[in-house]
């Protein structure tokens, strides 16, 4: 399977003159955002910041995975590293509210600016935004989002503007896109989101998301976790990769053939099964409750000074001792559906697809793998919108979810 690393050496010598900029484009950018860089690479070229960040002791870890690679590419493919970096912001904040926010601007040609936002990094601060998005029709990071786009548009006055980001980051070009002023939406030529949550009913609704909706394009992976989540009214595509379900969340991942992605058939038994539960989580509990339960969570593991994931992750032994310990702390109720929640992703990840999501049922209905053709999602987060599941699944899942709540009880 060709990716979009092989995408730069094979066309990493075009410029965007000679080939205009593109999704895959989009989506390398999307991951350069992850760099640890700062505002002193104002001014500076994507391959003067490679060749410097190359011989750095503390990024030499990564110099032997996708991220090294794409390193070693940039300094002998003009098309990404030619182009000069104007603006790079940082946050990483606890109050008033949890924010771990970088974007940056990009130079594209003489009338074109492209921002990218990242997503979200290992900082515990960024998972809590990730989580208080699932029960939050708005987050403070959203907001900083559109106040970014709206500096970097009055800097750059005379400029077109791409909006892209992954994860999180996706979701905030896309919000940014459908909340900033009608002339400023007018200057934008296209948002793309990789692999990054939806909205909820209150956001989508909104005259601004409204008209911004055409200027929208998500894709996702066949396997997606992240990007599964919430609701998508604008077009989503669903691309190839053989990676495992949790490693699809990286675009670099992803099938590529010449100048665009692969499609997959569609979403794969796993993702619609995880969405299922996703979904009946926030059915099933009022949205102060799941805010209590998240926020006693992340209280948890702050007061046992976890401030990164891989303090849970990088060492198996210890990290399931970390996590043992936050769990263990936590209200028996909170522990409860907090355990639940946990097993039900880990049994999605791992395959095991519970009703009604059996594969047979997948025959009841066929599979998209663009939403401007046939459906993609069956299910919704928001509450208003009727699932167009088959009604022999709806009655088996009832039957499935009585069940489930009595073992709850």
């Amino acid at each position: 399977m060709s990716g979009t690393l092989d995408y730069l050496r094979w066309r990493g010598d075009l410029t965007f003159k000679e080939k205009p900029f593109n999704s895959v484009d989009a989506s390398l950018f999307s991951s350069l955002i992850y760099l640890p860089v700062d505002i002193s690479a104002k001014g500076h070229t994507l391959a003067e910041v490679a060749e410097k960040l190359r011989v750095l002791p503390s990024f030499q870890v990564q110099m032997h995975d996708e991220t090294g690679a794409q390193i070693w590419l940039l300094p002998k493919s003009p098309r990404l590293g030619n182009v000069e970096i104007l603006n790079w912001t940082n946050r990483l904040e606890k109050d008033p509210y949890p924010l771990q926010f970088t974007a940056a601007t990009f130079r594209l040609n003489a009338n074109t600016i492209l921002i990218v936002y990242r997503g979200t990094d290992s900082s515990i601060i960024g998972w809590n935004e990730d989580m208080t998005m699932n029960y939050m029709p708005k987050i403070y990071g959203q907001d900083v989002a559109t106040d970014y786009l709206r500096e970097m548009a009055e800097e750059f006055p005379n400029d077109k503007i791409y909006l892209t980001g992954h994860s999180k980051g996706g979701n905030y070009a896309e919000y940014a896109l459908s909340v900033v002023e009608p002339e400023l939406q007018d200057r934008i030529i296209k948002a793309i989101s990789f692999d990054g949550p939806g909205f909820f009913g209150e956001v989508w609704r909104s005259p601004g998301f409204v008209r911004a909706l055409p200027k929208m394009k998500t894709y996702l992976p066949e396997g997606s976790i992240i990007g599964a989540m919430l609701d998508h009214p604008e077009r989503v595509l669903i691309t190839k990769s053989n990676a495992s379900m949790v490693q699809q969340h990286d675009p670099r991942r992803w099938s590529v053939g010449r100048d665009s992605f692969v499609l997959a058939d569609g979403l794969t038994s796993g993702a619609r099964s995880l969405r299922h539960s996703l979904i009946d989580f926030n059915h099933t509990i009022p949205d102060i409750q799941r805010g209590e339960l998240w926020d006693t969570m992340f209280q948890s593991f702050e007061e046992l000074n976890i401030t990164d994931v891989f303090q849970i992750t990088a060492h198996k032994l210890l990290g399931t001792v970390r996590f043992s310990r936050v769990i263990m702390s936590l209200t028996p109720d909170t522990r409860k559906y907090i355990l639940h929640m946990i097993n039900e992703i880990i049994n999605a990840i791992r395959g095991n697809i519970s009703l009604p999501f059996s594969e047979t049922d997948f025959a009841l209905y066929p599979k998209s793998n663009d939403s401007n053709k046939k459906p993609i999602f069956y299910e919704f987060y928001d509450t208003s919108v009727p699932s167009i599941l088959p009604e022999e699944i709806k009655t088996r899942f009832k039957t499935e979810k009585d069940a489930e709540n009595k073992k709850l009880k």
